[in-house]
């Protein structure tokens, strides 16, 4: 059982929290007709991240030492993964690839994501202090690597070649698909030092759900009266992020303990 509070940027749409660290929480919102806009909030106190030359934005993760990383659109459209630390901005690309997304980024500062080929294929890196290492789960037609523990063990998104996704964990260089029971699709997004394993799932109707996978059981996780739920991240003792819809369809970022 879980008690939420909501994080909702003042005045917007629609907002998603990414991830907490402390008492800082991050994501995005946007207002309506506008783009997506990175933020984090304190308290109270909700801060725009202001990313030089960009048009739309997201944090996505935040380790220990408040070091940052998510991605942004250029002026040209191009999409960049960024790092910040301490309000300093560095733009991180895929050697090679285009429109790379920083998804998360552990206490030592590894940060996972995805990157698409020249082909517009979709594959997964690990970035290591600037070394790059791409990987795909075998037979994908595409991958996305979503979270990083402080041990390496790494989940993500797959796709199948009938475009249906799945999650996926891994340990070395063994992976694992993870599947939600019964459920027609799943996304696994975040993974702490325990283990415990966040995502969301859609089930036979068509809506999304929260999960956690912890201790090989699987646990559905909605927020009460809402219509839909999706989980993105799972911090070492157990707290959550993620959003969900009202039954406005308007959507609201959570944290959960």
């Amino acid at each position: 059982m879980y008690a939420f509070s909501t994080a909702d940027y003042p005045g917007a749409d629609s907002s998603t929290v990414y991830d907490t660290f402390g008492n800082t929480i991050v994501g995005a919102f946007d207002f309506p007709s506008t783009a997506q806009d990175a933020f984090t909030v304190m308290g109270t106190n909700y801060q725009l991240v202001e990313i030089p030359s960009s048009t739309q934005s997201v944090v996505a993760a935040i380790n220990a030492s408040s070091q940052m990383v998510g991605a942004y659109v250029d002026l040209s459209g191009d999409v960049h993964g960024f790092l910040d630390v301490a309000g300093t901005f560095t733009t991180i690309d895929f050697p090679g690839g285009t429109e790379t997304e920083c998804v998360d980024i552990n206490n030592a500062g590894e940060i996972v994501g995805d990157y698409h080929d020249s082909m517009g294929a979709d594959h997964a890196y690990l970035d290591n202090g600037g070394v790059f290492t791409s990987f795909d789960f075998p037979g994908a037609a595409g991958t996305a690597a979503t979270g990083i523990n402080s041990a390496g063990e790494i989940v993500g998104i797959w796709t199948d070649t009938s475009g249906v996704t799945h999650g996926f964990l891994l340990v070395g260089t063994v992976f694992s698909t993870l599947d939600f029971p019964l459920a027609a699709s799943t996304r696994a997004f975040g993974i702490n030092d325990a283990g415990e394993i966040a995502g969301s799932y859609t089930g036979t109707a068509g809506l999304s759900h929260g999960f956690i996978l912890a201790k090989n059981a699987w646990s559905k996780i909605d927020v009460a009266g809402a219509s839909q739920t999706a989980l993105t991240r799972i911090k070492n003792g157990g707290n959550i992020t993620g959003a969900y819809i009202d039954d406005l369809n308007e959507s609201h970022g959570i944290k959960g303990h």
